[in-house]
């Protein structure tokens, strides 16, 4: 019998199909209720929305078995069970059960991660999917991503399922990948394999996918970008900025940037112009697009190179940097495009450029905000005045908290700190406006 307080049945194990316990106990009390988990198509979708993989004789919207610890050790038994209809039965209840902190804890003190990873090459689709969804969601989980980690297959299984499999599993394969590699980068990026069919993926893939491959390679990259530059991904982001999505350009831009941190990544971008070729994305009416076009430039102009090839764009690329410092007071946007005017004023003719026509701009237009006006991240919105200073402890889906470059705490800030370093940065930039020639001092 369903128990609606525990969303979930009250027997531990049944040969019926679990809607027609529902139905036998409505007719038997003579209710005429209707529930649209009981009609068909399920959770009444059109049949044209239908997802090609479903669970048979199986309620997705309901779990299937008991609760609390001994319904859980059920749960981590009936996994390894040789009735493919119970370990359907059991997965989709522990993926129910993994949501809650406490639950998911103690699975995975029942070892449940090893045998989740020993089901990744299971024959069923359905499990394959479900065992991917259930990795993800345990591997935001330090002790849960630890024992992942502790198996270096789990790699090999998941590359293999995001190359050969249908894209159902491949979107929650690389979901799952994503999700490790966040904090688990040096040791996924030591697979010999991983970078390469991740590049080779991004060429052919759904554009969901794509964004998510793009999401772990920066991530990988960020840690070492050694591997993804010997496996060509500079040439490949170059023709995914041009892509039509807005976020697939965003995402990739960010993979350059991590590339070119590398001496080998500055070269590349010397040799394809990459500052010139950037240009055209300072007008884009994305703002995200403009803070990751600026934060890109900020490692392409540190060549002499480069710094020499700017000056033939100086008029419009400086005015157009200090407008969006003055327009927008984002500090993440403003530290990056002041970084860009500092790194340019090392050439001479550009110094003495921004020197006559735009420092009076720098000084009384840039202005920078409070801590109280900015919550830390680099989202354009201003979460600050809505959620108070909570932003110290709460974590907002889908929003880049700012890092520091060096230091003990890199994936940290302090905002007050961070707002001050906005400051000492336009100071730099003035004393660089203002820097004589060795030959001309006193």
């Amino acid at each position: 019998m369903m128990s609606a307080n525990k969303n979930s049945y009250l027997q531990l194990q049944t040969c019926v199909n679990p809607t027609l316990v529902n139905k036998a106990v409505r007719r038997a009390m003579r209710k005429t209720q209707f529930d649209p988990h009981d009609e068909t198509p399920a959770a009444q979708r059109m049949t044209s929305m239908q997802p090609s993989l479903y669970g048979p004789c199986t309620d997705i919207t309901r779990a299937a078995l008991g609760f609390e610890r001994l319904g859980l050790r059920h749960i981590n038994r009936d996994i390894n069970s040789e009735d493919n209809f119970v370990k359907l039965r059991a997965i989709h209840s522990l993926m129910d059960q993994v949501k809650m902190s406490e639950n998911a804890m103690f699975l995975v003190s029942l070892n449940v991660t090893n045998k989740l990873i020993d089901l990744l090459p299971d024959k069923d689709p359905v499990v394959r999917e479900k065992v991917c969804l259930i990795l993800t969601m345990l591997g935001t989980y330090y002790q849960a991503r630890a024992r992942i980690m502790a198996k270096p297959i789990v790699i090999d299984h998941l590359m293999y399922l995001f190359m050969r499999d249908r894209k159902e599993i491949r979107y929650a394969a690389a979901n799952c990948l994503q999700t490790l590699a966040r904090s688990e980068a040096e040791t996924i990026i030591r697979n010999d394999k991983l970078v390469e069919n991740l590049i080779k993926m991004i060429k052919h893939e759904h554009e969901g996918i794509v964004l998510i491959h793009l999401e772990t390679l920066a991530h990988l990259a960020e840690w070492n970008p050694e591997k993804p530059l010997k496996a060509n991904a500079f040439k490949v982001m170059l023709k995914l900025i041009l892509y039509a999505e807005d976020r697939i350009t965003q995402a990739a831009m960010k993979c350059l940037t991590h590339l070119c941190k590398h001496p080998v990544g500055q070269k590349l971008a010397d040799k394809y112009d990459l500052t010139r070729f950037l240009i055209p994305y300072i007008d884009s009416d994305n703002l995200h697009i403009i803070i990751s076009t600026v934060g890109l430039m900020a490692y392409t102009t540190i060549t002499t190179r480069a710094k020499w090839r700017v000056k033939e764009f100086i008029y419009y690329l400086s005015r157009r940097l200090i407008y969006l410092c003055i327009v927008h007071d984002i500090p993440v946007l403003q530290l990056q495009a002041m970084q860009v005017l500092i790194n340019m004023c090392d050439c001479p003719d550009v110094r003495e450029f921004m020197k006559v026509n735009l420092e009076k701009y720098i000084e009384v237009g840039i202005k920078i905000r409070t801590p109280e006006q900015w919550d830390g991240a680099t989202e354009p919105r201003k979460y600050g005045l809505d959620v108070s200073h909570d932003y110290r402890t709460r974590y907002i889906d889908g929003v880049e908290t700012v890092k520091n470059d060096t230091g003990d705490y890199v994936d940290s800030i302090n905002v007050p700190n961070y707002l001050q370093r906005v400051r000492d940065t336009k100071e730099h930039l003035l004393k660089a406006m203002n820097l004589l020639p060795y030959g001309s001092r006193k």
